[in-house]
């Protein structure tokens, strides 16, 4: 009788795994579907930069209205101050403020980040790959040239 009882809980703990791997089956089925739906459609980073780019366009172009528009007047009016610093800054030309000592980010042509190693010692910036142990420091032309592309994204101390 302790045969048949064995027999009987183990046919149970059968029946119980077959049930727990067709549920999991279903539920790795799901995830495949869902994924397919995300799998070779990043965006590349040609495609954010064309973003980006969409993005400053259109902050010069209200830029630009906000300038047609003060000068459409009988009396023109200069374009308002906002107006002029939002474009410097849009387009980098800002005047470089020498007692800003953070140090520069910068991504590059293939997304990969460098962050500025300059002491703030002649014309040459010196950049290092962002990583948990970056490599080498090498001149930001140099990188610029490897990589078609080095733009700042932003400063950090």
């Amino acid at each position: 009788m302790a045969d048949t009882d064995n027999v009987a809980e183990l046919r149970s703990q059968l029946e119980q795994a077959r049930r727990i791997a067709v549920t999991l089956e279903q539920e790795n089925a799901e995830l495949e579907a869902r994924l397919e739906k995300y799998v070779g459609k990043e965006p590349t980073v040609r495609d954010e930069m064309a973003y980006l780019q969409r993005c400053l366009n259109s902050v010069l172009e209200v830029c630009d209205q906000v300038a047609s528009q003060a000068t459409r007047r009988k009396n023109p009016l200069p374009a308002p101050e906002w107006a002029t610093a939002i474009r410097e800054a849009a387009t980098g030309e800002r005047p470089e403020d020498p007692t800003d000592k953070r140090r520069r980010i910068y991504i590059d042509g293939n997304g990969n980040g460098w962050l500025d190693q300059s002491t703030g010692y002649g014309d040459v910036r010196w950049v290092a790959p962002l990583a948990i142990f970056p490599g080498e420091a090498e001149p930001s032309t140099t990188v610029r040239d490897r990589t078609g592309e080095l733009h700042e994204i932003g400063r950090c101390w």
